[in-house]
């Protein structure tokens, strides 16, 4: 099946055709070449093994695709998996796309629920977890309409298959199955303010648009770089800062396969120098005020000496931070925007010229136009919602034709984001058209965790909003009207806030918890979010 692409009227460079077929082929055209295939393709967090080379990444990718032919995949068929960052992850992703199947990496942070939805929606033949969510699938395989493999990754489990000894004995090449660069590649799911999540459906030509046009573009990411990006490689920000570009490009990446905490992250940068650093704002500010107490400026600045410049993105860069950083390490942050949609970033700022609390200026290669809600153009400095153009933009969600037409409908990405363009071309976001709400850099959904609290005996209505912390990181807020009887004390919020988290993923879950009397709501009983934002 193909996807048709979306390109902006007047911009007939971004409708150009990608001179690729198989991308896997691309992404290791000079990488898994004799003469680099000995060069570190992943530094990686295992005591047991350090380094990966390209090489041995390459014949694992073969190996699992002949794997995945050996059980009945065909081209076209969906193959989900959700595995820690490292190896297996990248050989499970690039592995199907080999032989012509679709890719599905799946966040490994969900409750049971979350995987049934989308094993059942994406129609997928197999699914690839790890280890630790076995308990998960246990609990809803007798569930799962069209699946017929479960494979376990990084260890074993009795009455699972393990990934490692599957793909034992299998060649370390394969031919790719012949793509055009409009087939269906991977999918990325993606949240919404209502309804249930939307599989992003990408084709092989967005991985080698987003390379080409940002990696390489305008990161200029070669083989001589380190990359260290925190964010899992099972986000669009992650893969393509993890994955194709430095596939690409030759360059090593630093893998952290575990949580993503402040202390981890400054143990990557301080052993091994990095020379590019793509991370999130919530992210950077726990490590800047981890450096300022722990570690100290000298001891920083020394493990700065190779940087380039680091990228923030996933949600608004505070200037504050901006400045803040740059005094104590001596280098920059360049804030981007980018979205699931659209594959990977398209806006950021440029080295030397940032503008602080900007997200930069166009991407080469992508366009976008700041309109009203009738889809007309506003002038220059008013706000307006975002419409982005590039020939890495996707053209529909998997099986959601209503949500396809109001996103994708006009040509173009609706991203849901307000913005507006300053006369230097500057473009600067300022909310959401919805209410989503961006969480160290990952979409959550005020309605989701209404619904949480909702179970709860004790509530009887809710409302969340996003509030910002000490660092101005955006975090859950939720004001509570409690049923009569219920008291509202410390030992309720911590009973609550446990409640959710037993629910949803940790990142949901409110930092701040109100009791109110009542909510604001419109005369005809919806909530009114803006009101609590206000007010807070």
């Amino acid at each position: 099946m193909t996807a048709q692409r979306m390109a902006a009227p007047g911009h007939p460079a971004i409708g150009q055709a990608a001179p690729i077929g198989n991308v896997v082929d691309y992404l290791f055209e000079h990488s898994a070449a004799p003469d680099h295939s000995d060069r570190p393709a992943l530094v990686l967090d295992d005591p047991a093994r350090s380094v990966v080379t390209y090489g041995e990444l390459y014949a694992r990718v073969c190996r699992v695709g002949h794997y995945f032919r050996s059980l009945g995949i065909q081209p076209d068929d969906r193959i989900m998996f959700s595995v820690l960052d490292g190896p297996d992850f990248e050989a499970l992703f690039l592995g199907g796309m080999k032989i012509g199947a679709v890719t599905i990496p799946i966040n490994t942070w969900l409750k049971p629920k979350d995987y049934l939805y989308y094993v059942n929606d994406s129609g997928c033949r197999a699914v690839v977890i790890d280890q630790s969510l076995v308990p998960a699938f246990e609990e809803i395989r007798d569930r799962l309409t069209a699946i017929e493999h479960v494979i376990v990754a990084g260890g074993r489990v009795a009455g699972y298959p393990f990934l490692d000894d599957e793909i034992a004995g299998f060649p370390d090449t394969l031919e790719s199955h012949p793509q055009r660069p409009d087939d269906m590649a991977f999918w990325l799911y993606s949240s919404g303010s209502t309804g249930d999540p939307k599989g992003v459906v990408h084709t092989h030509e967005h991985i080698y648009w987003a390379t080409e046009l940002f990696g390489i573009g305008a990161q200029k990411i070669t083989g001589d770089d380190t990359v260290l990006c925190p964010p899992k490689m099972f986000f669009a920000y992650g893969l393509g800062n993890q994955v194709y570009f430095p596939l690409r490009t030759g360059a090593a990446n630093l893998v952290n396969s575990g949580p993503i905490t402040p202390a981890r992250i400054w143990d990557l940068w301080l052993t091994h120098a990095p020379t590019i650093v793509m991370s999130v704002p919530t992210l950077f500010a726990g490590m800047l005020q981890m450096a300022e107490k722990e570690i100290g400026q000298a001891r920083v600045r020394e493990a700065c000496r190779s940087l380039r410049f680091s990228v923030s993105g996933g949600e608004l860069l505070p200037p504050s931070l901006f400045e803040r950083w740059k005094q104590f390490t001596g280098t920059e942050i360049l804030d981007g925007v980018g979205t699931t949609e659209m594959t990977h970033m398209f806006m950021l700022n440029t080295p030397g010229a940032v503008v602080p609390g900007s997200c930069g200026r166009l991407v080469d290669g992508f366009a976008a136009e700041i309109v009203d809600d009738e889809g007309r153009p506003v002038p220059q400095g008013e706000i307006g919602n975002l419409r982005a153009y590039g020939p890495s933009a996707a053209s529909q969600y998997w099986n959601k034709p209503d949500r396809t037409a109001a996103v994708f409908g006009a040509g173009g990405v609706m991203t849901g984001d307000k913005f507006y363009q300053d006369e230097d071309g500057n473009y600067f976001i300022v909310g959401r058209s919805d209410d989503m709400l961006r969480v160290g850099g990952i979409w959550v959904s005020p309605t989701e965790i209404e619904a949480a609290l909702a179970e709860h005996d004790a509530v009887l209505e809710s409302a969340v909003i996003g509030t910002p912390d000490e660092a101005q990181m955006i975090k859950p807020h939720a004001y509570v009207i409690l049923k009569d009887g219920a008291a509202a004390d410390d030992g309720l919020v911590d009973a609550l806030k446990g409640f959710v988290r037993e629910r949803l993923a940790h990142y949901k879950c409110p930092r701040w918890i109100d009791f109110v009397d009542e909510l604001p709501k419109t005369t005809t009983g919806k909530i009114q979010r803006f009101r609590l934002r206000e007010s807070a």
